[in-house]
């Protein structure tokens, strides 16, 4: 006899499926070692000179600088220093790729 609360539950005595955690690596982040991991992030986004350069020098020694720059130019990132460009800089370069292709 099925009890109510059971009615409509194809098998209710089937045992909960269980995932092997093992099996779920997440993705390794693109960025790992980047020279501004752990840098205070405001002067990559105030604008002014003196943190658009400080920035911009902090990205010149960067192992990863181009992985960023490619991120922020597939993610159309509007504001701030990534890859050591300046978001003027990289509507520039993007301008540039679609005229030579």
């Amino acid at each position: 006899m099925a009890r109510r609360y059971l009615r409509g539950i194809a098998n209710p005595h089937r045992a909960p499926l269980r995932l092997a955690l093992d099996e779920h690596v997440p993705a390794a982040n693109p960025l790992s070692g980047a020279a501004c991991t752990g840098t205070d992030t405001e002067a990559f986004f105030d604008g002014t000179s003196s943190g658009t350069e400080l920035a911009k020098r902090t990205c010149m020694g960067c192992p990863v600088r181009t992985k960023c720059l490619e991120l922020a130019l597939e993610r159309g990132e509007g504001f701030g220093i990534f890859g050591g460009l300046t978001a003027d800089e990289r509507r520039a370069l993007r301008r540039r790729e679609a005229r030579a292709a």
